[in-house]
């Protein structure tokens, strides 16, 4: 029976105007150019804001699909961005999941090794002290001292004055301490040598497809607590949250141009002058320019490297994208009973012992996988649990190179759906023997997406399924500035997940409203960010 559930994304349609001048474009309707659309139509008066999306939909990378009669998401996590849903008035039905963050499975040879992970920083500590009780001091010194450092992490400023840069020793000198500090730096330093205990510190690296010895500190430490602090997911389709956040743009005065793919962000003397679309004759102008794309894709493609320094093509060439992902979404029949698998977590993550992220980043630094039988990493997903629709569950890997899939693609179909099956029939064993027995024998429809479906799906020539790698050599200072060289042309690329696409749209309205709207800070900080209420056309 095919499910009755309509798509929300599916009941949306472009408002575009065909005005040829805005003062603010925005390419790119995902939750970052959603978000910015949002935070600055909300806090400024009589703004012609366009948002241009080349799919039929919003939401990018967090959305639901349907195949079969069965209905996939492609998001897993809605981490705590209470305050965001309030200050934008949006009314999202969420469910929190109050006990267990993750249920994570070690495999060493034959012998699994599962942790529940709780949620919460409080009940972790606690629970990592129950389970390594030698270790107990040492645990709770890291616990206090990753609590503080995200206390001021909140304290930085985006795009640091003078003034703030003088004081930022001052007000974070953890944040200081930590800019150059490796994930596995920071368990160094509080001696932290215990396999097993690192094993599960390090899953929180993991969730970007980055080892630990490369991953930064404070990113790491704010992926955990941002991610287990307050955790949920829509009472709905994944979908449902992009639909709500479009609408709201749309009702604020906001246009969408969906099916429009732009082709060009055209410059003239070093300034951004506005985009030409795909199939339009003439350029729409624009004040102001947002891209939410891949970087490649935006500077070197849509800009053109004739309007670039050599000093920025030299860093974007340098620039280490993050990883793609083989994801395997399987819509079951209704003789199992997945209620009685313990699977009701943001996460079920299974992987082999310690090295592993090490070993399969390399491969794909290297441009190949490095997954195997011996050495592998992934998670498994059960929304239906939540939906209450016909069973699903999706099974997500990472870190995957982009390698030969395009090419394999375009050249020898036939071969790249025997390759995907390959995969997908690996990834399937590894969650029967894991996670749910007899998985095979309950399959109806199966749905795989490689780094080749990301690449075609987004524009992005490595298929990256993130933002820039969160390598500590990419962190802060390090990474490709909001302002790029283009004058009036913004490229917001904070950091993964959907709580990080959501600070991009906030750091780059403050950037563009001269701090008065989130008075500069790195987090949203709802009790500085009144709303403006003069005109701040030409701001």
């Amino acid at each position: 029976m095919k499910n009755t559930h309509q798509l929300r994304r599916d009941t949306l349609s472009s408002n575009y105007s065909g005005r040829d001048r805005y003062d603010l474009i925005i390419i790119g309707a995902g939750l970052s150019g959603l978000s910015s659309g949002l935070m600055w139509l909300k806090n400024t008066t009589g703004m012609k804001t366009l948002i241009i999306e080349k799919n039929s939909y919003p939401g990018g990378y967090s959305t639901a699909y349907e195949r079969g009669g069965y209905v996939f998401e492609t998001t897993q996590l809605f981490p705590d961005i209470v305050d965001i849903l309030e200050y934008l008035d949006i009314d999202l039905p969420l469910k929190r999941y109050e006990k267990n963050f993750m249920r994570r499975l070690v495999v060493n040879g034959d012998h699994v090794e599962q942790y529940l992970i709780p949620a919460g920083s409080e009940n972790f500590t606690r629970y990592l002290v129950e389970k390594f009780p030698a270790d107990a001091e040492k645990i709770s010194a890291l616990m206090e001292y990753s609590v503080d450092l995200f206390k001021q992490v909140r304290k930085l400023k985006v795009n640091a004055t003078l003034k703030d840069t003088l004081a930022t020793p001052f007000k974070a000198p953890k944040v200081i301490a930590n800019l150059n500090r490796t994930y596995s730096g920071l368990l160094d330093k509080f001696k932290i040598t215990d396999p097993r205990l690192r094993e599960v510190m390090e899953t929180f690296t993991s969730f970007s497809g980055v080892p630990s010895g490369r991953a930064s500190a404070i990113l790491a430490t704010g992926a955990m607590l941002s991610s287990m602090t307050r955790c949920f997911r829509p009472l709905g389709f994944f979908d449902e949250y992009p639909a709500k956040l479009a609408e709201k743009f749309q009702s604020m005065g906001g246009e969408i141009f969906f099916n429009a793919e732009v082709e060009k962000i055209d410059v003239k003397d070093g300034v951004v002058s506005g985009v030409i679309v795909k199939g339009e004759r003439s350029l729409i102008s624009a004040d102001k320019v947002i891209t939410t794309v891949d970087p490649m894709l935006a500077m070197r493609r849509l800009v053109g490297d004739e309007h670039l320094p050599e000093k920025y093509i030299k860093k974007l060439e340098n620039t280490i994208m993050s990883p793609s992902s083989v994801n395997v979404a399987l819509g079951l029949d209704d003789r199992i009973d997945l209620t009685k698998l313990d699977l009701d977590y943001p996460y079920n993550v299974v992987s082999t012992g310690l090295g592993t992220a090490e070993r399969l980043f390399n491969a794909f630094l290297a441009g190949n996988h490095g997954f195997s039988k011996d050495c592998f990493h992934a998670a498994v997903i059960c929304p239906s649990l939540t939906t209450k629709t016909k069973n699903t569950i999706t099974i997500r890997s990472t870190p995957w190179a982009l390698n030969g899939w395009k090419e394999l693609r375009e050249s020898n179909y036939e071969k790249y759906q025997a390759e995907k099956e390959k995969l997908a029939d690996f990834l399937i064993d590894i969650a029967e023997k894991y996670f749910i027995p007899d998985l095979k024998k309950h399959i109806v429809v199966k749905d795989i997406a490689t780094p080749a479906t990301y690449a075609r799906f987004s524009g992005s020539p490595t298929g990256s399924i993130y933002d820039m790698a969160s390598l500590v050599t990419q962190f802060g200072p390090k990474r490709l500035p909001m302002k790029t060289p283009v004058k009036n042309l913004y490229q917001p690329k904070f950091a993964h997940g959907l709580y990080g696409t959501m600070m991009n749209g906030v750091q780059v309205v403050d950037l563009l409203l001269d701090r008065k709207f989130n008075n500069g800070n790195s987090l949203f900080t709802p009790g500085q960010s009144g709303a403006l209420t003069q005109n701040m056309h030409g701001a």
